[in-house]
């Protein structure tokens, strides 16, 4: 009688053992803890579980400059045949940061020719950027217009009323619109243009340049032919 009393006793203590233990065990962890740093070159995310890290594309930078004065390209910068305000085609890039009041950041990879954006100017703006001179820029706003007040938004009609023998109309290659381009009278300028794209109506963006990188469609590797 008493061993089978110490044998239910026992029992009844194993179970309640179990039965706590079971319990502790089953509480919620904590979640882990999560953090992000983020650097001008590199990205980081760590946990108690793993580790990602993210390089960015490495577009390169332009030397340090010093000495810029005052920022000059805003919205009440024109385009002309020859450059926007005070930075012409044919200046460094050191030269047209100084003119422009602001660094220039490339948004392409450095190499013979790229692409850059000025610092301190209005977006929409771009800069070419070819054996370290400055030789074209693309208007993608409607807050910059060239000379004669065209841009973003103008009809066809009113550029080829403005200059009918000056614009030469040629259909893009997959029929989207075409390519008004200003052709100057002075002999001087002849080596420059002033091309609007439109969708067959209206202007959807323009840009200014030399030839032969004024011609290019297609970034800085693809000329028009």
């Amino acid at each position: 009688m008493r061993t089978g009393v110490a044998a239910t006793v026992g029992l009844l203590l194993v179970a309640l053992i179990v039965f706590f233990g079971a319990c502790e065990g089953g509480q919620e962890l904590p979640a882990p803890v999560i953090t992000s740093t983020t650097t001008s070159t590199t990205t980081t995310t760590t946990s108690t579980t793993s580790t990602t890290t993210v390089d960015p594309t490495v577009l390169g930078t332009l030397p340090p400059i010093t000495g810029l004065g005052p920022p000059t390209l805003d919205r009440s910068s024109t385009i002309s045949t020859v450059g926007i305000d005070r930075v012409t085609f044919g200046m460094t890039v050191e030269t047209a940061q100084w003119a422009a009041g602001t660094r220039f950041t490339p948004v392409t990879p450095r190499g013979e020719c790229f692409l850059a954006t000025p610092d301190d100017a209005p977006t929409g703006l771009t800069f070419w950027i070819v054996n370290s001179t400055v030789e074209r820029v693309d208007v993608d706003t409607p807050a910059i217009t060239t000379r004669s007040g065209f841009g973003l938004g103008d009809t066809e009609g009113r550029i080829l009323a403005k200059w009918p023998d000056r614009i030469r109309a040629e259909p893009m290659a997959d029929g989207s619109g075409n390519l008004l381009v200003y052709v100057p009278e002075d002999a001087s300028d002849r080596q420059f243009r002033v091309i609007f794209q439109t969708d067959g109506k209206q202007v959807i963006r323009f840009w200014s340049g030399r030839l032969p990188w004024v011609g290019w469609l297609h970034g800085c590797t693809q000329a028009v032919q």
